[in-house]
């Protein structure tokens, strides 16, 4: 029968794992996440293959009957995507949704789930998608993620959080000389899109 285990004996096998590369444990534990960010953002995640996808479809979205939303930079000049969204509505009169869409940018935004096992999520989607070298938009997404991962595995992602630039070779990539890494990539992703609802590390 199975009995949990007291937290100082959790936290003890969790970093032996991780400390001696069994990292393969980590693909029992798993966590289930909604998301919402852009076209472009999406196209990105959705790269992450040992994971589960189920997202929002445009072709039967009808925007004409419900709110279109976008997710840009700020600064992005509202025109482009005021005038990208008057476009859909013209085409929209003619064609069904799943025509209409074509005019749609990549900025549009999109909810999707996603179910991704803890090694994935932190030992690979993080250190490739919280990088400095990272979009700004799909980094701010994996930040705020990571945070939720710490609530979820705080053992493990105190872990990753110390090796974060050991983990993928071009984490530091683009980061001036002296500065700490995953600081200069939160920041950053904080100048374009909004300071971060959480952070634990």
């Amino acid at each position: 029968a199975l009995k949990a285990q007291p937290q100082g004996v959790v936290e003890r096998r969790v970093s032996g794992f991780y400390r001696q590369g069994h990292w393969s444990v980590f693909e029992f534990m798993g966590a289930q996440l909604l998301v919402e960010c852009s076209r472009a953002c999406h196209t990105q995640f959705i790269r992450h293959r040992l994971a589960s996808y189920w997202s929002e479809s445009q072709r039967y979205v009808d925007y004409s009957k419900r709110e279109l939303r976008f997710v840009v930079p700020a600064g992005f000049p509202e025109d482009v995507l005021r005038r990208a969204y008057e476009d859909y509505l013209a085409l929209r009169r003619s064609f069904r949704p799943e025509y209409a869409r074509m005019a749609l940018p990549n900025a549009a935004a999109v909810r999707f789930a996603v179910q991704m096992n803890a090694r994935e999520l932190l030992l690979n989607f993080v250190p490739l998608r919280c990088a400095a070298a990272a979009q700004a938009e799909i980094r701010h997404v994996c930040w705020q993620i990571f945070a939720i991962a710490w609530r979820l595995w705080p053992t493990l992602a105190k872990l990753v959080w110390q090796d974060l630039p050991q983990l993928h070779r071009d984490f530091c990539a683009k980061v001036p000389e002296g500065q700490d890494c995953r600081l200069y990539a939160i920041e950053d992703a904080e100048k374009a899109h909004g300071p971060l609802p959480e952070k634990p590390w």
